[in-house]
């Protein structure tokens, strides 16, 4: 019967382990790599934020101008109908427990006579503004669009007025 016996070689089981200069070079690696993963994530976290709030903000003054533009010309006018100042919420479904996000403040602005037409077009054409604002962090926001409505447009076929 044959015994083995081990016997340690220090060769060999110095190069079985990670040298002090390896594990420092390798923690400094992982210490830039790790920020800069994170910085990158986040980044791109808050880039899809901003564009929902902004995808939000153009639907909003989309749904408002379409309202314009079937509105009746004597509608638009009235404030009760279209109000100056309005607050929309990011999430509309969940504002009734005060965690609807985003508030958008939305004002409405219609000029007529419209000073840069000529004078035949004057009293027969407003100007409607609508403008969507909102506060994402510590930066202020603002989408908006504009459109000329005519006194004797679609409405009339829509509406009858």
């Amino acid at each position: 019967m044959k015994i083995k016996i081990q016997t340690s070689n220090p060769a060999r089981l110095s190069a079985a382990g990670f040298t002090l200069i390896e594990t420092i070079v390798a923690v400094m690696v992982a210490g830039i790599m790790l920020p800069t993963l994170y910085a990158g994530f986040a980044s791109g976290f808050s880039l899809v934020q901003m564009t929902r709030e902004n995808l939000r903000a153009t639907q909003i003054i989309v749904q408002r101008m379409e309202a314009v533009r079937l509105a009746s010309y004597k509608t638009l006018q009235d404030p009760a109908s279209f109000p100056t100042n309005s607050v929309e919420y990011y999430s509309p479904s969940s504002q009734t427990n005060g965690s609807g996000g985003t508030a958008y403040t939305v004002t409405y602005n219609w000029v007529s006579p419209v000073p840069n037409m000529p004078f035949a077009y004057r009293s027969n054409l407003a100007v409607v503004t609508i403008t969507a604002a909102w506060n994402s962090g510590k930066i202020q926001h603002t989408r908006s669009m504009q459109s000329y409505v005519a006194k004797n447009g679609i409405q009339r076929y829509v509406c009858g007025n």
